[in-house]
């Protein structure tokens, strides 16, 4: 393996133990359940968060360009992350009073969660340089195992600190989790900063103004819409898968707790079911597309993803949320190996870095409208219980139902018929 490639898909491993302890497992429980707030605070600070990068990546993007290089935003965001992940685990397990303490953790992690899925675009494009048309399924296929592996990993490292086994500082508990989980990322995500090598790109010589970028970057939507109406179809499939995924990400622990009343060991089994899925299966979903057909891989990932999700909103045996973890992680590895390779698959080779753009601002537009369901439908059926929690759950189902049935009108580039451009 070469090395460039270790790098990237260690990187991203090194990633995940941070994320998933700003997500759903660890901080989405000590806001909502450890401090007694309602869903949509969590849910609001990561939707502004991403409103603020739909706003601010056409200008990062183009910046650049204009560099021609990916790498010095990467790096200079692992930075930002490690410094953003410090200050939050000390404020978490610090003294302030509850409210205040709350306020600076939710607005760090604002910083964080925009840092971080703003990384993801250049991160996404360095995926040209380390492949092939004949290995981009591969390739994609290695970095999301990866991904996986650290999404199965890094929580069980974080198990101890949140149970109260291991106190590194102040309060006990899930407030915990977050130092270690930036001493891994830095320890395990600072090699590519310091040795990935990255390829000079011919930079823009031409200056852009800000205005000019958010111009082009309308131009370009409008222009996607009207020129290459089956990409635009890709984009908004994806989209609704999407937005079911996330939600479920930042919501499945207080699912977990308020149907089955579970502790977060039993909690971490359930996602270790569905990484484990996901991490055997990743590389041979990739290997798979390559051979079969990556739109046909894709398709068969969403419709289970989306039997998944609907047979969990209306299950209430906890043995069978096993099985439907471990059916869910098949989908997700599936859905996001082959949903990278399509998109380059469908997009002219002229404009790939523009559509991989337009990949991000659509798993964003997901962002924003996933966690307001959730948020909205808990909040407004907060009389009702439990029951609340499955109607949102249901509600991501149809959602995902909507993006799989437009997914099958994508046409691949090797379909009969299908006159690319």
């Amino acid at each position: 393996m070469k090395k460039n490639i270790f790098l990237w898909g260690l990187y991203d491993f090194a990633n995940t133990p941070l994320t998933a302890a700003i997500g759903g497992l660890y901080l989405a429980q000590w806001v909502v359940l450890d401090n007694h707030l309602d869903d949509i605070w969590y849910g609001s600070v990561f939707t502004l968060s991403t409103i603020f990068l739909l706003v601010t990546s056409p200008f990062l993007g183009a910046w650049s360009d204009q560099v021609g290089k990916r790498k010095p935003f990467i790096n200079w965001m692992t930075y930002i992350l490690i410094i953003a992940g410090v200050l939050l685990g000390f404020t978490a397990a610090s003294s302030f009073s509850p409210f205040t303490r709350v306020i600076i953790v939710l607005f760090l992690f604002f910083i964080i969660q925009y840092v971080y899925q703003t990384s993801l675009i250049f991160y996404n494009a360095l995926l040209k340089q380390l492949s092939t048309s004949k290995t981009i399924g591969k390739i994609s296929g290695i970095g999301q195992f990866f991904g996986e592996l650290g999404w199965l990993l890094g929580p069980a490292i974080l198990l101890p600190f949140a149970t109260g086994k291991i106190t590194l500082w102040g309060e006990p508990g899930r407030a915990q989790v977050f130092l270690p989980a930036v001493i891994i990322l830095a320890i395990l995500g600072l090699p590519m900063v310091f040795w990935f090598k990255e390829k000079q790109v011919t930079p823009e010589e031409k200056k852009t103004s800000f205005r000019a970028i958010y111009n082009k970057t309308i131009q370009g939507l409008m222009a996607l819409f009207k020129e290459n109406k089956n990409a635009a179809l890709f984009l908004l499939a994806f989209m609704f898968v999407s937005d079911a995924l996330l939600t479920a990400q930042l919501y499945f622990a207080i699912y977990l707790d308020q149907l089955f009343r579970i502790g977060d060991t039993q909690k971490l089994v359930v996602l270790a079911a569905m990484e484990i899925v996901a991490i055997l299966s990743a590389y041979v979903i990739g290997k798979l597309s390559d051979r079969y057909g990556i739109k046909k891989l894709l398709v068969l990932s969403c419709w289970i993803l989306f039997f998944g999700f609907f047979t969990v909103s209306i299950n209430s045996s906890l043995p069978i949320i096993y099985v439907l973890a471990s059916l869910i992680g098949l989908g997700i590895a599936g859905f996001y190996v082959t949903s990278r390779a399509l998109l380059l698959k469908i997009s002219p080779i002229s404009q790939q870095g523009e559509y991989f753009g337009f990949y991000s601002t659509f798993q964003k537009f997901a962002s924003i409208i996933g966690p307001l369901v959730w948020g909205v439908t808990t909040l407004a059926l907060k009389d009702y219980g439990i029951f609340r929690y499955r109607v949102a759950f249901l509600a991501l189902a149809f959602l995902m139902l909507i993006g799989t049935l437009m997914m099958i009108r994508v046409h691949d580039r090797t379909e009969k018929g299908f006159n690319y451009g």
